[in-house]
């Protein structure tokens, strides 16, 4: 074999792979991924008719029960634990080879470190079994494989990239596989089918992942054999006709492949679909509806603001929606700074000629209370459409109306215990409408019994929310099971299944945590409600005199799920309120690991807690599925408290005393 890999012809006796496919997991039918299976068997074939012997070529699928009738492949292990660690681990490496090929599709997560985790088909959610594809591709570039084998070492995987964090419910833990000195020999080429952050799209209809659809077409026309000089420009290739398909709006992702030195001895990393690799990398595809000079030039003084506009993240994904692009599987904004997320938006691929600079900062606008702004927005606008002969932008949607409220002020007393002045306001059409005000201090029962007159007074507005401002010491108060005879004939019902119970705190956010507070909440309005930093789970383990300045060292999290046990609550909730946190959950009975986020799990959509939608998730978590039951194996939801402290929606603050 010569040095530079040029021109060397690799003997099929000295070609060893493994292949996995998975369809099936223990885990449950919502994993099911039809296509992986056939996929890998599609590889095998590509892999034997090119001349590798049948039995170097380890095949281990777990197919759906359709796809295994179809490949008629009763005798292929399936992909499990066992089987692929033995093969990866033990068997092969004991094999007398020059070029191993490992190809994978199924399920992929990312660790802290961005390395691909890929789940067995015997993964469970207590404790998902997987593959770090990364730590077992530097165990075999280390002395772990005799010296002087598989100096060439091939990885492909057709499966997503997506956050592991983000997958609350599955229990990955830390896999080492005793990585030793790597063999500087030894070349490896690891091809990812999407980039980080990405899903890697399937095609349940023809029953193909699109990534290993396109590259095997490409393959079809080289020996595997021959692969190693052919290597790169195939998938160049193949990174082009993805970006075709996405121009097309038929496809979202773009491969990317990493060569721990190049076969001339090289270091490649690539992610475009350009075939001259000493061009700068660009995920632009030809053709892709871009901004010119003179549009940034015009542009750049409009994004000096001084921190990030309300909606910004909408205006983000709506630039996608309506351009009719896939937008990106990573959750959040790309960056901080308005001219970098421009700068990112004007990367991808447009469609129709429309950049998606430009939906992105018409939504903007129309958003922005800030008239010249807008008006300038709006100038620059029309002027770099027409000289770019792009169609009209859409208007963008309204905002979402805001709830109608009754919203109950408690404040406290000088003189009397537990007693408080209360005063009530109904929000309604964007501001508050006084209800009433007490004329002595009231015992909260008392102020029970006048909520029950308030409600059937406002029944006309249909009022969805009700919000209790309230000082540290009444956040321990039940608010939302309250019992108040509203139901038919004067029936007692419980306030927390009938309304969007929410309780607040602006009179203890004075000082710094005032300015923390709305600075958080201005990065929850521009970030928006499934941005991964922007919520924090809190265990007792995590309880200290810190919390606070470790909550408020950033403008995230804004939201804290807090599943401490009751001694430790309160001095969580006054760190909340140091801090500036706006949203935070907790259980009144107390804590225990995992309980509130275990109990929104059951209520978010597919998987993604969307905090602009909280209120309703509590509410909707505290309606039992059956009257006066609770299902078998789920939590009891009673006691759910949620603090949603909006500093733009406070009444008029006057000393009621």
């Amino acid at each position: 074999m010569s040095a530079d890999g040029v021109g060397e012809s690799i003997d099929p006796r000295r070609v060893f792979a493994l292949v996995v496919g998975i369809e099936s997991y223990t885990i449950g039918q919502g994993w099911d991924l039809p296509g992986a299976a056939r996929d890998a068997v599609r590889f095998a074939r590509w892999l034997t008719d090119g001349g590798v012997p049948e039995e170097q070529v380890h095949v281990l699928v777990s197919p759906l029960d359709r796809t295994a009738k179809e490949l008629q492949v009763p005798d292929v292990p399936p992909a499990t634990r066992d089987h692929v660690e033995r093969l990866l681990f033990k068997e092969l490496p004991t094999c007398d080879g020059d070029l191993l090929w490992i190809y994978w599709a199924g399920h992929g997560y990312l660790d802290d470190s961005h390395q691909l985790l890929l789940p067995y088909a015997d993964a469970t959610r207590e404790w998902t079994h997987h593959l770090n594809i990364e730590a077992a591709l530097r165990w075999w570039k280390g002395s772990g494989v005799q010296a002087g084998r598989f100096g060439r070492q091939i990885a492909i995987g057709d499966a997503c990239r997506v956050d592991g964090r983000l997958a609350r419910q599955l229990s990955f833990g830390t896999t080492d596989y005793g990585a030793r000195r790597p063999d500087s020999d030894r070349l490896q080429f690891t091809l990812y089918a999407c980039r980080v952050g990405e899903l890697a799209q399937n095609l349940p209809d023809s029953g193909a992942g699109q990534f290993t659809d396109v590259l095997l077409r490409r393959l079809q026309a080289t020996s595997p054999l021959a692969i190693v000089d052919a290597l790169v420009p195939i998938v160049r290739t193949v990174q082009a006709d993805l970006l075709e398909l996405q121009a097309d709006g038929l496809a979202w992702q773009q491969p990317e492949f990493v060569v721990h030195r190049d076969w001339t001895g090289c270091t490649v990393r690539g992610n475009s679909g350009r075939l001259n690799s000493s061009q700068p990398e660009s995920v632009t595809a030809p053709g892709a509806a871009v901004l010119d000079q003179r549009g940034w030039d015009e542009l750049a003084p409009l994004l000096r603001l001084p921190c990030l506009p309300s909606h910004t993240y909408d205006a983000y994904r709506w630039a996608f929606e309506i351009s009719g692009c896939a937008h990106p599987v990573r959750r959040g904004l790309p960056a901080a700074d308005l001219a970098l997320i421009t700068h990112d938006l004007d990367a991808r691929q447009g469609r129709c000629g429309l950049p998606l600079v430009l939906p992105f900062m018409r939504y903007l606008a129309a958003h922005s209370t800030d008239d010249a702004w807008v008006r300038q927005v709006l100038l620059w606008l029309e002027s770099a459409r027409a000289r770019l002969s792009a169609p009209p932008v859409p208007a963008p949607p309204h905002a979402v109306p805001a709830q109608v409220g009754l919203h109950m002020w408690f404040e406290e007393d000088g003189e009397r215990e537990g007693a408080f002045w209360v005063r009530t306001w109904l929000y309604h059409d964007g501001g508050f409408e006084t209800l009433w005000e007490s004329d002595r201090p009231l015992h909260p029962s008392a102020a029970r019994l006048a909520l029950t007159g308030l409600l059937t007074e406002t029944r006309e507005y249909d009022v969805r929310r009700i919000e209790f401002h309230v000082p540290l010491e009444l956040l321990a108060e039940p608010f939302e099971s309250w019992q108040l005879p509203i139901g038919r004939r004067a029936r007692p019902v419980e306030l927390g299944r009938a309304y969007e119970v929410l309780v607040r705190c602006p009179q203890e956010r004075d000082g710094l945590a005032g300015t923390l507070w709305r600075r958080k909440w201005q990065w929850f309005k521009a970030h928006g409600g499934t941005d991964p930093q922007a919520v924090r789970e809190l265990r007792d383990e995590m309880v200290s005199l810190d919390l606070g300045a470790s909550l408020q060292a950033a403008e995230s999290p804004v939201c804290v799920l807090a599943d401490v046990a009751g001694p430790q609550l309160t001095e969580t909730l006054e760190a909340v309120l140091d801090a500036g946190i706006p949203i935070a959950v907790w259980h009144r009975n107390g804590g225990e690991p995992g309980r509130v986020a275990a109990m929104l799990d059951e209520q978010r959509d597919n998987g993604e807690l969307h905090l602009p939608r909280l209120p309703f998730l509590v509410w909707q978590s505290r309606i039992p599925d059956r009257p006066d039951t609770t299902p078998v194996g789920r939590a009891s939801t009673a006691g759910l408290a949620l603090l949603w402290d909006d500093p733009e929606r406070v009444p008029e603050r006057r000393a009621l005393s």
